[in-house]
Parts: C-alpha cells; sequence; structure tokens
C-alpha cells in the first residue's frame, strides 16, 4: 500500500502487479497487525442529524446504484459430446465426504482413470482410484504428492469441499488449501486444454443458493469456493470452470449425477452454479432484496445516538471517510479499531507537513540517532507520522460531526488481545462496520501460503475474534466490507475474492439467526478517492470500468441505514459490473446431447398431440438451437434463416434415447448452422430439423425500432376458442393463447394473443428473445389464416427467415398479424409478426410455409 495521501503516478502504477491492486488500493482496504492499551469508556452521544436517503435500484452500465444479490433459474444443461477424450485422468480431492466414492465410480465406469488427493485425516480409500495421501497440511507435501499425481496428465480437478461435521477454523484451512491445490494445477491444466476441455470444477452442499439462505456459521467458509472459481476463469480463460453447490437435501446418488451433467455441460457459463431437488441457479442482481435469508417484513431497528458500533480498520482511507457520513447523519457512538498505536507525535515531525521535508526529517532524525537512513527506514517513519495524523484527523472529524468517537490499536487476528480490548465496552455495543482488510495480490500460479494466510487474517479472523468478544443477540446494525471482486472474480485476487466471498455467505448466515437486525455485505466497486492519476483513471476508461465518487460512496454507505435497506444483505453497490472479464472462447464445431425421456413430461409436449400423440413442436425445435447457440457464444440471437422440418420427432415411445443438436460456427462468425437430429441405437443418424442461427447486436442499441401502425384494440371481436375444438388447432391447454379474432381479412388476419409460458428443461428451449411457448402462437396463427381462408387443416413445413426485437412474453397480451406472400391451393407462404400493445414489433417470422393437411382434420379434433 502507498499512503493515503500520496498521488499515484506512472512509477507506483509499475508496483501494482493488478488491476485488482489498484481498485482496492483505493477502497481504503485497511490493515490490521497490533495492538495497544485500551481507551476510555465513549462519553454520552448527541442528537442525530437528519438521513440522507442512498440511491437504490441496479444500476445501468457504467453507472453508480446499489443492487442486490438474487437467483436466477438456469435451463439445465445440455451434454458435450466427447467433451473429454476418452481415457482422461481425473483428479479428486477428498474431503472425506459421502460424494467422492460416488463420483469417483461414475467416472470410472464412462472410462476416466481417476486419482485421489486424500486430505488430512481422511483415512478411507476410493476403489480403483489411485491414492495420494497427505499427512499433513504443509506446502512441501502438497507440492510432493501433485508432482507424483502428474507424472501423467490430467485433465479434469473436482474439488470436495462437502463435509458437514468441520467447525470455522477448519473450513477456513481447506478453504485456503484449495487455493494451493490450483495453484499447483491451473498451468497443467492449461496446457491440456490447448488440445481438448480441461477443467477444474469445486462442489460444496451449502444450501443449493451459495449460501444466501444462511447456512450454519461453521459451514459459511465454504462460500468462499465461489470466489476461488470465478477469479481462476478469469486468469485461465481456456479452462472449463465452475463451482457447483448442492443442497444438501439430495440424496447422494442424485447429487453425484448432478455434479456430473455441470462436469459435461456444453456451456462455459455461468461459473457459478446452485441446484437443489427443484431447479438449477445462479447468482445474478435483481432490484430488491431476495428474501433468502430472513422475513422481509421482520421490524429493523433504527440507528441513532444510543448506538454504539464497532468499526474495524476506521481509522483511515474509505472506511474513515463511511463513518464520517454516517456521523453526521445519525450520530451514533463510534469506536475505531486499527493496527496503528497512537502516541505523542515525534519532535522531529512537529509542524512539518509536506511530504519531502517530512521524509528530509526523518532521515535527520535516523541519523541523529545513529542510524542509517535506508529508504525503508524512513518510510517506515515517514508512513507512522502519517498514519497517525490521519487517525487524529479521523477522530476528530468524527466528534466534529456530533460522534462521541475513540481509538483502539488492536490486533484483530489475535481473538485473545481482540476481547481483552472491548471487554469495556461490550456490553453497549449494538453494531460492527468490518472494513479492515489487506491485499497480496497475486496470479494463482504464483499464490503462497504466507500471502493466503495474510489476506485471510483481518478478513475472516478478525471479523471472528470482533464478533466473538461482542454478545450477539444486541448486534443491531452490521455491515461488512466486501467488494465485488468477490463477487464477479477479479484478476489477482484469488484470496481476497474467497475471503469476501465468505463475508457474503456470513452475513446471510448472521441474518437468519438474527432477522431484525441489519445485517449487510456492501460489495463495493472501485473508489475515485482523490489519489487517482489520470494514468489511472485512463487505466479504468479503457476497461469500461466507472469509480464512485467519494462522496456518492459515502453516501450509498450511510444510506443502507435508511429503513428501505433494513433487509439488504448480499448487495453490490457502485457500477454493478466486473473488474476483469472472462475473454470468449473461439467458436468451434461441436455437437450436444440432451435425453428425450424427460421432455415427453413438459405441458409444452404433452400439449402438442396429434391423434393422440405427442410430437415435438417445431418451437420448441427452434427455441433449442436459438437457446444451444446462445449458452455457447454468450450472445443474443437476432435472427433465424431457414428453418426446416425435415421429419417431425413423435414421442411414441420408439423415439431415440437422446437428441443431439450439431452446431457449426458459418464463415461469417455470426452464423451457426444448426443440425437437430437422433443417432438409432444402429448408429443410423436422421435429422429431424435445421437452421442458420444469427448472433447480433443487443436490442437496447436500436435506434429505429420497428412498429406497426393502424392495429385494432384487443378485448373486441369475436372468440377463437372454437379454433381448438373445430379441427383448425390440435393444441391442449398449455399452449392454447389463440384468444380472440380482431379482423378477420385475408389481406392482415390479427389475432389477440396470451399464454402462461411453460419454460422446458427451465428454459433450455428458449432465447433472451425467444420463448417457445409464444412463438409457437405465431405458428399457430398461420395455421388459423389456412383454415378461415383456405378451409384446410395445415402444418408448418419451415420459415424462410426470423427476425427478433424484443423478448416474446411468456405472460401478457400481445397481437399476431398474418400477411399472405405466395399462396397456392394445397400451400401457401405467410408473413406473421408478433407485436406488443404498444405497436412496437416483438418478432416476425418471414415465408411460413404451411402445407394442407386434410386428412389430419379429425386427427387434431381427437387430440
Amino acid at each position: 500500500r502507498f499512503p493515503s495521501d500520496t498521488p499515484v503516478g506512472p512509477e507506483q502504477l509499475g508496483e501494482l502487479r493488478t488491476l485488482g491492486q489498484i481498485v482496492d488500493f483505493m477502497t481504503g482496504v485497511a490493515d490490521t497487525a497490533t495492538t495497544a492499551p485500551r481507551a476510555e469508556p465513549i462519553a454520552e452521544k448527541q442528537p442525530p442529524a437528519a438521513a440522507p436517503a442512498a440511491p437504490a435500484g441496479p444500476a445501468p452500465r457504467g453507472a453508480i446504484g446499489c443492487a442486490q444479490a438474487a437467483l436466477v433459474e438456469l435451463p439445465s444443461p445440455d451434454a458435450l459430446v466427447g467433451a473429454y477424450p476418452a481415457g482422461s485422468a481425473a483428479l479428486l480431492v477428498d474431503d472425506g465426504g459421502e460424494l467422492t466414492p460416488l463420483v469417483a465410480a461414475r467416472l470410472q465406469a464412462g472410462g476416466w482413470d481417476v486419482r485421489v488427493l486424500r486430505l488430512p485425516s481422511v483415512t478411507r480409500t476410493v476403489d480403483g482410484a489411485a491414492d495420494f495421501a497427505l499427512a499433513g497440511w504443509g506446502v512441501t507435501e502438497l507440492t510432493e504428492r501433485v508432482e507424483q499425481i502428474l507424472a501423467t496428465p490430467v485433465r479434469l480437478v473436482v474439488n470436495f469441499a462437502t463435509r458437514q461435521d468441520g467447525d470455522w477454523a477448519d473450513g477456513v484451512r481447506r478453504l485456503s488449501y484449495a487455493l494451493l491445490v490450483a495453484k499447483h494445477l491451473v498451468e497443467p491444466l492449461t496446457k491440456e486444454a490447448a488440445t481438448a476441455r480441461a477443467g477444474f470444477l469445486t462442489l460444496t452442499r451449502l444450501d443449493g443458493a451459495f449460501g444466501l439462505t444462511g447456512v450454519a456459521e461453521d459451514r459459511v467458509p465454504a462460500g468462499g469456493f465461489g470466489g476461488l472459481v470465478k477469479t481462476l476463469a478469469v486468469e485461465a480463460p481456456e479452462l472449463f470452470c465452475r463451482a457447483v453447490d448442492l443442497a444438501p437435501g439430495l440424496d447422494p446418488r442424485t447429487a453425484a449425477e448432478l455434479l456430473l451433467a455441470e462436469v459435461n455441460d456444453a456451456s462455459a457459463e455461468p461459473v457459478q452454479v446452485a441446484r437443489d431437488a427443484n431447479r438449477r441457479v445462479g447468482l445474478t442482481l435483481g432490484q430488491a432484496p431476495t428474501a433468502l435469508a430472513a422475513d422481509p417484513a421482520a421490524p429493523v431497528a433504527e440507528i441513532g445516538p444510543d448506538d454504539l458500533l464497532v468499526v474495524t480498520g476506521g481509522g483511515r482511507g474509505i472506511t474513515a471517510r463511511c463513518v464520517i457520513d454516517l456521523a453526521a447523519a445519525y450520530r451514533p457512538g463510534l469506536l475505531l479499531l486499527g493496527r496503528t498505536a497512537l502516541g505523542e507525535e515525534p519532535a522531529w515531525a512537529a509542524g512539518v507537513t509536506a511530504e519531502a521535508e517530512l521524509k528530509a526529517a526523518a532521515v535527520a532524525q535516523l541519523r541523529t540517532a545513529g542510524e542509517k537512513p535506508t529508504p525503508k527506514r524512513v518510510e517506515q517513519l515517514y508512513r507512522a507520522v502519517v498514519g497517525e495524523r490521519e487517525i487524529r484527523q479521523t477522530l476528530a472529524e468524527l466528534r466534529a460531526a456530533g460522534s462521541p468517537a475513540e481509538y483502539l490499536a488492536v490486533d484483530i487476528t489475535d481473538a485473545a488481545a481482540t476481547a481483552d480490548a472491548l471487554a469495556p465496552y461490550a456490553g453497549r455495543v449494538t453494531g460492527l462496520v468490518h472494513g479492515a482488510g489487506v491485499l497480496a495480490d497475486q496470479l494463482i500460479a504464483n499464490k503462497r501460503a504466507s500471502e493466503i494466510e495474510r489476506v485471510f487474517a483481518p478478513k475472516l479472523g478478525g471479523l471472528r475474534s470482533v464478533v466473538e468478544a461482542l454478545p450477539a443477540e444486541r448486534l443491531r446494525h452490521v455491515l461488512l466490507f466486501s467488494s465485488v471482486a468477490g463477487f464477479f472474480g477479479n484478476q489477482g485476487q484469488s484470496d481476497y475474492a474467497m475471503a469476501n466471498e465468505v463475508l457474503n455467505a456470513w452475513a446471510s448466515s448472521f441474518k437468519r439467526r438474527h432477522p431484525n437486525a441489519r445485517v449487510t455485505a456492501l460489495n463495493w466497486g472501485a473508489w475515485d478517492s482523490g489519489m487517482v492519476s489520470p494514468q489511472i483513471k485512463a487505466v479504468f476508461q479503457e476497461r469500461g470500468i466507472t469509480l464512485i465518487p467519494e462522496k456518492t460512496g459515502t453516501a450509498l454507505f450511510t444510506g443502507q441505514f435508511a429503513p428501505q435497506h433494513g433487509h439488504d444483505t448480499v448487495a453490490v453497490l457502485g457500477p454493478t459490473t466486473p473488474l476483469s472479464v472472462r475473454q470468449p472462447a473461439a467458436p468451434a464445431a461441436v455437437v450436444l446431447e440432451r435425453e428425450t425421456a424427460p421432455l415427453a413430461a413438459e405441458p409444452i409436449v404433452a400439449d402438442h398431440l396429434i391423434g393422440g400423440v405427442p410430437v415435438l413442436p417445431a418451437a420448441l425445435a427452434l427455441g433449442w438451437a436459438i437457446g444451444a447457440v446462445e449458452r455457447l457464444s454468450g450472445g443474443t440471437v437476432r435472427q433465424v434463416r431457414d428453418f426446416a422440418v425435415h421429419k417431425g420427432l413423435v414421442l411414441d415411445g420408439s423415439e431415440p434415447a437422446r437428441l443431439q443438436l450439431a452446431a457449426t460456427p458459418a464463415g461469417d462468425q455470426a452464423t451457426t448452422e444448426v443440425v437437430i437430429r437422433s443417432v438409432a441405437a444402429d448408429g443410423t443418424v436422421r435429422p429431424h430439423y435445421a437452421a442458420g442461427v444469427v448472433l447480433g447486436a443487443d436490442p437496447a442499441s436500436e435506434l429505429n425500432h420497428p412498429a406497426m401502425a393502424a392495429l385494432p384494440a384487443p378485448g373486441h371481436g369475436r372468440d377463437a376458442a372454437g379454433f381448438y375444438t373445430d379441427g383448425t388447432l390440435f393444441h391442449g391447454p398449455a399452449l392454447q393463447g389463440v384468444r380472440r379474432v380482431l379482423a378477420e381479412e385475408e389481406g392482415r388476419l390479427v389475432l389477440e394473443c396470451s399464454l402462461d409460458g411453460p419454460r422446458p428443461a427451465g428454459g433450455a428451449f428458449a432465447g433472451r428473445l425467444y420463448r417457445p411457448g409464444a412463438a409457437d402462437l405465431l405458428l399457430q396463427a398461420g395455421l388459423v389464416w389456412m383454415r378461415l381462408f383456405r378451409s384446410t387443416a395445415s402444418l408448418p413445413l419451415s420459415v424462410a427467415r426470423a427476425e427478433f426485437h424484443q423478448p416474446l412474453p411468456d405472460h401478457g397480451t400481445f397481437l399476431t398479424v398474418v400477411e399472405p406472400g405466395s399462396v397456392n391451393g394445397t400451400s401457401a407462404s405467410l408473413t406473421v409478426t408478433a407485436v406488443g400493445l404498444d405497436g412496437r414489433v416483438l418478432a416476425r417470422l418471414g415465408g411460413v410455409s404451411l402445407v394442407s393437411t386434410p386428412q389430419l382434420a379429425a386427427k387434431f379434433v381427437s387430440s
């Protein structure tokens, strides 16, 4: 760290090894390392001033705001065919939990060479696996074992953290050890990734929700595994990285199968996945707190002059600026803890303020004392004086703002010293602001155990020391300084990301146990604290990172004490975007696979019957093509060209066990040619559907959004329910969304539609702008046109082109406009447009080819 009042220019920038160091240098991360005598009790408090309101809701990209951790449902994964070469080796880091032998057995059945690294105290061995036991937690022994394991290459690593019987210290030790395991394996795995997939996964069993529901405190450290994997994904984008959290209630065999589904997932994103018995979820941001850890209706105490807050790392930096702003608003008592021991300022520094003069005075003092004035010693003396001055200034500003304030110099990583220092105050403390932390930034491949300990000690050990020294039932306000480095992952900050992710899980745990307390982990973005040179600002601008102005950040902090934020548990403050972005892999030809049996149970399929037999809807097949391409690329599908039905898939029990989707990038890099096919037991490949799927720009960037005018208002016209009984449409209740006929002309048929759209496989058959249920209504509209104006039942065969402008709705009303192109007696080519009630075009299908099928009319009725 540079001194807090030292401008950072090009010469200092060279010392900051990663962008993460620059970021957290500006967030005022404080060091806590020393002890000192306790101070006198805090004096009587003063009435509060009015509190400012805090900005709320997730901010647009680049904007400053506050967003909340939330869960988002994920589609069930597609399996990547041939994801790993046959006979590859897998390393399982065994913590002694029940899942390791089950996963090993399934891997062995799939032809894997399984090796097991047994952590200390794990006595059982895994049948059929090469066994490598660790007698202790030493780094030398770990290095030796990994060298033995890597005598032949390993392509997959799964680090298990599933035991439920450990304590906090054991959990932290296992967490730090996982980083050391990753250190030894990241480069060998990256080398293997040059020829085929290589993966690093972690497995926890918190709650199937990343610990956000609030787990037992002793299990909280496992929440840090996500920070490791998210950082690894940024540092080694060639690797398949995934942190998997499975609900403990899942039976072991199911849990093992779900883990292997993640191992083989065709999509590299998201990096963090959780599963319970009902759904698969990822971590995202929302506008309102997600009611996971507590009852959102529970009352939360307001802060005021009767409160006394302990503030770790609060004497200097951003934490100090935050509590000064808090003091001006609420005037609570403040007890600051930090590493710097306050004493009388040395005579040699009295009255000297400029940096150059103060360092010159330090040189003179060292020479007077008979000591050689080395740059290191001069810097030590200079920093000591500047640090103490900053703490005195903080105390003065707090008192001037109306808050009684004192400072204790104590090593919060020393539980006994912390308890001793806080004992005179413990009965009056009502809150905690945990802002202490240190950095030891380094790429995972170069991490040292001492660096991990230095980062973990104040963040995790310091938190435990302070909380254990205080009566938990009295803590009404607990705010933890976390970081977007943990929430998103950040290059060079694996240990820091892990520690902050533990803080997020701890906040959820404490909130569940104390629902009436205000408990929030504040995941800060990068601060513009006045110490940023133009060169560093240019680095951030190039990365698209907005800095938090100091006044804005302190207002955000103080605003967290407002009533509307009483149940914020894990919040992201500042620009709600990552500091480091994982570079996407170049597109490649792949084959995905999905079992057909679960499809038959989906309502959208069960209600798509012809003659009483389920037939896979063309809209569902198209949705798989769109969704798969989006998941593989991370982009947004805006067009589909030449979608064709070669052979519909009948699910009558004779269908193949699996469907495959072959995706081949075209020469323009935006188009992917997709073929959906089945493979018979004898190896016969039969194509069923094909399309050219085209990525495009985010629709939010459209300047001239297409619209349609002069459309009739919904709610008029005639009821359309009869189409589902007279042989026009064969669709069951889950797909019966054509509601009314609003305009009935051959040149323009307008239908009112709405559907509570099903989400097959958690959305695996949908895209960002595409919903299969709503899309099926567009095809149904074509069948209605054929019945009204050609008096025949019909089926769709192909779509020449599809354009997507806004999301097709899962819920709510929209209009469907059918306009004919070429028509003959037995077939027609139509344009079908989905239009919002505001006239904006949502989607348009052009060249929808329908063929007359009068022989199926009776079957339509019977369905």
